[in-house]
This record gives structure tokens, C-alpha cells and sequence, in this order.
């Protein structure tokens, strides 16, 4: 399989008033296209901070980053903002949907700015809520939804720009075990039956042992980087409803 991300000696510093704070040290690994894999540890570990990096909401400090074999270490913020924008699908625990807005509306939001015509992105966003099972809720309001709903509104808006990856941090934090699984069963589906590369940013074994590969960070480090023994599947929790 091609390389969609390869990282070398990838450092994170923030500095505040002459103070400098290490976050991340010397990184190396690599992730395949079509790969499902979790990124796991305990709060203060470093693993949100290399999200953020991952997914161009922040810069390295010293280091390579290459994202489909672009050099990506150098790019100005309005270059990132264009990668965030084309290849990346975020879904974040707190789900950041709009309450007074349709689920129809909150899918379409990453292609307001397209030149894409409003057809296409109705008919593209109708799909990918079509994906996550919530076509009898599309002109609902987000606000109208349970927790394990709304998250799938969010993975839905993440998928409508056909990224190259989908980030997903914590996705079953604020959800039930029950809506954690349908989560977990829609993101397995998106890695095996439709081939998208998908990154999972967890503090919880179990969920992380439902990708097939898990990095565990600690102190800014990885410290283990190992294939999922044996890998759970989500397939028992039913059809989504």
C-alpha cells in the first residue's frame, strides 16, 4: 500500500514569554492509505497535539512531515487551511454541529465555499447521510437528535468532501456504550467496505483495539507500535436506527 503519511524526526515546542515547553520528541512512523489506525494514551501524552499536526491545524517545529509525498513541513497557513480544507474530515468528540440547523445544512457546511453548485452539494450531502443511516432524519434539527445521532451528523459532514483521511478524537467520549458501538461499526465500515484511511485519537483500550493498528504515545513519545492481535468488531450492534 502507497504511503498517505510518513513522519521523521518530527519535534512539537510551544514557547510562551521565554518559556519553552516540549510536547513532542523525534517521531517516526508511517501510515499506509486505507489503514484504520488508533492513536492511544493518557491525557498530557502528546497525542492531540500530533492530530493537530497531522491534520494542518498546527505546525511542526523541527522534523519532516509528508502527506501523500508532499513535503508539507514548510507550507504557509493559507496552504494548510487549503490541505485541511481538501483532504482531511474531522470528527471531534464534542460533535461542533450548529443547534438551530438541519442536519441537511450542518453535511453541507465544508462545501459552502466550493464552486460547486447547490444541486451537487445537496445530492453529495444526501449521500453521505445516506451513509451513516440518518436519511429519516435530514431535516431534523441538530438539536433535536441524541448523542450517538449527532455524532453520526459529524462523521457525515466529515466524509462529504471525499477527504483523504478522517480524523476522528474521541469519538464515543460523550456517548453511551450502545451509540459508542454504532460508531465505531459506521467508521469500521468506512475503513473496510469503502477503503478510507482513518485516524482514531482515544485514551480507552477498547476503543482503540477496533482499529487494526494502535501507536501508544506517552511523554511525547510512541512507545509501542503494534498490529491489533485481535481486532473487535462493532458488527453486533444492528441495524442503525
Amino acid at each position: 500500500m502507497t504511503s498517505i503519511i510518513k513522519v521523521e524526526n518530527l519535534t512539537k515546542q510551544y514557547e510562551n514569554e521565554g518559556v519553552i515547553t516540549e510536547v513532542l520528541f523525534g517521531l517516526n512512523f508511517e501510515i499506509k492509505k486505507g489503514e484504520f489506525v488508533a492513536m492511544m494514551g493518557p491525557s498530557g501524552s502528546g497525542k492531540s497535539t500530533l492530530m493537530h499536526i497531522l491534520g494542518f491545524l498546527d505546525k511542526l517545529t523541527t522534523g519532516k512531515y509528508l502527506f501523500e509525498g508532499q513535503d508539507v513541513s514548510e507550507l504557509d497557513e493559507d496552504q494548510l487551511a487549503e490541505m485541511r480544507g481538501n483532504k482531511i474530515g474531522f470528527v471531534f468528540q464534542a460533535f461542533n454541529l450548529l443547534p438551530r440547523t438541519t442536519v441537511l445544512e450542518n453535511v453541507m457546511m465544508p462545501l459552502v465555499y466550493t464552486k460547486m453548485s447547490k444541486e451537487d452539494r445537496v445530492s453529495r450531502s444526501e449521500k453521505a447521510i445516506e451513509s451513516v443511516g440518518l436519511t429519516h432524519r435530514i431535516n431534523n434539527l441538530s438539536n433535536q437528535l441524541s448523542g450517538g445521532e449527532k455524532q453520526r451528523v459529524a462523521i457525515a459532514r466529515a466524509l462529504v468532501n471525499d477527504p483523504s483521511i478522517i480524523f476522528a478524537d474521541e469519538p464515543t467520549g460523550n456517548l453511551d456504550s450502545k451509540s459508542g458501538l454504532q460508531v465505531m461499526k459506521i467508521l469500521q465500515d468506512l475503513n473496510i467496505k469503502h477503503g478510507h484511511t482513518i485516524i482514531l485519537v482515544t485514551h480507552e483500550k477498547y476503543t482503540a483495539e477496533h482499529a487494526e493498528r494502535i501507536l501508544r504515545m506517552k511523554d511525547g513519545l510512541i512507545v509501542s507500535d503494534e498490529k491489533v492481535a485481535t481486532r473487535l468488531m462493532a458488527d453486533s450492534v444492528g441495524e442503525l436506527k
